[in-house]
């Protein structure tokens, strides 16, 4: 698309222009706070995913024409309004730094989306708003909630791989215990720091592998499995190498290098459940052309 197509696009749909910038100034103000904290390596593939979700919002807008809105959806956008209302006034906002009103907002962003420019465009807004209203301004708060989770999950998951095969391994919350010494899962190992990128790795694999948004959605969802996969493996990992050559493996280096082990392994993981999704589309598709 040239420079004059596009700009004539944008005179096609002002709104979604218009909607695209708004996102933009948010998404950019959003990640100065993580910037000023030193927190460079997450702002930028905040700011990285925030332009690509902008990017796919627009290009969905700019190739479909802008039909009449209907009653029905300015209907649905009038409720969306006032879900918005009753998410500001619920008395939630001492939880993670005001996350209602921060979703009001988007959800306020998307009804107006939905009665300007109907329902394609209120869909295709969703995701951009919630990552750049929800996601990056509360950024630390997320990754807080979701840390503990994983770190239980996987902290569970690989006690039980380990004893399978006998590995007398006793777990209680996010610490194994092994004969002589303590594993403590922290948030360090929990795999959050690297969520962000992996985040934007995963989307990105989703739009290369898949065409239907089903199997995008499916592939999408099993992110956080592949996260806690990938952790326990390398939790695995280190409970066997710990048992080959002691305490050494808590060195710093022998940890930093079974930090990367686990991005390694949940991509693979991430990946390989990918291309199985493939192959049942393909598998599907030949059925219903036979």
């Amino acid at each position: 698309m040239n420079m004059k197509n596009f700009m004539n696009k944008i005179k096609e749909h002002p709104l979604g222009a218009l909607y695209g910038t708004l996102l933009g100034f948010i998404a950019f103000f959003a990640a100065l706070p993580m910037f000023a904290s030193g927190a460079w390596d997450a702002a930028l593939v905040d700011l990285i995913m925030a332009l690509i979700l902008i990017g796919l919002i627009l290009k969905k807008v700019f190739s479909n024409p802008s039909g009449e809105i209907t009653l029905p959806e300015k209907c649905v956008a009038y409720l969306l309004l006032f879900l918005a209302d009753i998410l500001v006034l619920l008395p939630m906002h001492n939880l993670a730094g005001h996350l209602s009103t921060a979703g009001a907002f988007a959800i306020l962003l998307c009804a107006v989306a939905l009665y300007f420019g109907g329902k394609l465009m209120a869909v295709f807004s969703l995701a951009p708003a919630l990552w750049c209203c929800v996601f990056m301004p509360y950024h630390e708060e997320i990754m807080l909630l979701l840390s503990f989770p994983l770190r239980l999950s996987a902290t569970m998951l690989s006690g039980a791989i380990l004893n399978l095969f006998k590995g007398g391994i006793v777990y209680s919350g996010t610490t194994l215990t092994l004969p002589g010494v303590d594993i403590a899962i922290t948030d360090a190992c929990s795999g959050i720091s690297q969520l962000d990128a992996f985040i934007l790795l995963a989307f990105v694999a989703v739009q290369i592998l898949h065409r239907r948004t089903v199997w995008k959605v499916l592939h999408f969802a099993f992110m956080i499995p592949a996260v806690i996969a990938g952790n326990s493996l390398r939790i695995v990992l280190t409970v066997v190498l710990y048992r080959l050559f002691g305490e050494t493996v808590f060195a710093n280096t022998w940890h930093t290098v079974l930090g990367y082990t686990q991005i390694v392994f949940a991509l693979l993981i991430y990946w390989c459940v990918g291309r199985i999704f493939v192959l049942a589309d393909k598998k599907t598709e030949e059925e219903n052309h036979d």
